[in-house]
């Protein structure tokens, strides 16, 4: 479907792409331009349209490419070997936000699709969602060492307890750390020490969920 945009030259296929992110990032889908898109992107409406056919596949195929390049960067450097799912997280949050790096405007705009209510591609979003959720979860939970946990606790809920925190300490830092995506010794420091609270964080649930806090 998006052949003719594929053959671009990927430097040309970048520049489209880094131009729909930041309008989509900004704007929901209703309100986001195509007109700001091409202005930024130094091309013609018809040429936009040429590629993608419409702003909904436009939108949709941004939210496959980012999605995908998580996964991917989740899929290639997590260790399946670890049985801790703290210690999973910990990698979990390290990829994420090492990704800002590269793409800042990623996750700008998968927040602005997590909240989106147009009815053009909401359920094109949610079975998109519910398809990706399957697929990670099993990927994200193979191995996990279950018996680690204390036997009156409720497991699915301890993982969710550790989700909210990850995602929480995350978010608080994702600002900073896209404020310092061109100074690498301030963006490395930043993401230290927002590693460093994570693990404390961790130590101290561990404490009421795992039966040996020595791992």
């Amino acid at each position: 479907m998006y052949q003719t945009f594929l053959n671009l030259e990927v430097e040309k296929q970048h520049k489209i792409i880094n131009s729909a992110l930041k309008e989509f990032s900004i704007n929901n889908y209703d309100t986001a331009s195509t007109n700001k898109i091409i202005k930024d992107a130094k091309i013609s409406k018809g040429i936009l349209y040429h590629y993608f056919g419409s702003k909904k596949n436009l939108y949709l195929y941004l939210y496959e490419y980012v999605t995908t390049i998580f996964i991917d960067a989740i899929n290639s450097r997590l260790d399946l070997e670890e049985p801790d799912i703290f210690k999973r997280y910990e990698q979990i949050m390290k990829i994420k936000l090492e990704l800002i790096k590269q793409y800042h405007t990623l996750f700008d705009f998968l927040k602005k699709t997590y909240i989106e209510t147009s009815l053009e591609v909401r359920s094109e979003l949610d079975q998109y969602n519910l398809t990706l959720q399957n697929s990670s979860y099993e990927s994200v939970f193979a191995g996990i060492d279950y018996d680690l946990f204390h036997k009156n606790i409720d497991s699915k809920k301890a993982i969710d307890t550790i989700r909210w925190v990850t995602d929480g300490i995350s978010e608080r830092y994702e600002e900073q750390l896209k404020s310092n995506v061109d100074n690498s010794e301030a963006f490395n420091q930043l993401l230290e020490q927002c590693m460093e609270e994570a693990n404390d964080y961790f130590q101290f649930l561990k404490q009421l969920v795992y039966k040996n806090t020595k791992r």
